[in-house]
């Protein structure tokens, strides 16, 4: 469980300046031993929104309620650092915003704490 800012602030710049992140990331796929190349990475991630971020973004799109397993592909690691009794929602255009053009997945967020949940690949 990684906690440093950095590589989430300089990957998702529309986050803002976050409170706080708890995130994953690694490797897609299995080394096949074959020829070097890029290589394919997710992350997930839960960052908490500064107050000043939250009010900026919350208003500015239009969100539908998440999925009912919206939280599938969380990890045993992050699951435990949840919001209790989360509202998540979800927004095509929030999640084009935070993912950029590099980034593929979906972005979730629970309104009442500001908490952002990151499932994304850069495949």
């Amino acid at each position: 469980m990684r906690t440093d800012r950095e590589p989430i602030a300089k990957r998702f710049p529309r986050l803002g300046d976050f409170a706080a992140v708890h995130w994953q990331g690694g490797s897609l796929g299995v080394d096949s031993g074959g020829v070097p190349g890029p290589t394919d990475i997710y992350i997930h991630a839960l960052v908490t929104l500064s107050p000043d971020a939250r009010a900026e973004i919350v208003p500015y799109y239009q969100w539908e309620p998440a999925a009912a397993d919206w939280d599938a592909e969380m990890s045993d690691q992050l699951r435990p650092l949840l919001p209790a009794d989360g509202t998540w929602v979800s927004s095509d255009e929030f999640t084009e915003a935070v993912s950029t053009n590099k980034y593929y997945g979906r972005v979730y967020l629970d309104t009442a704490s500001g908490t952002v949940y990151l499932d994304v690949n850069n495949t």
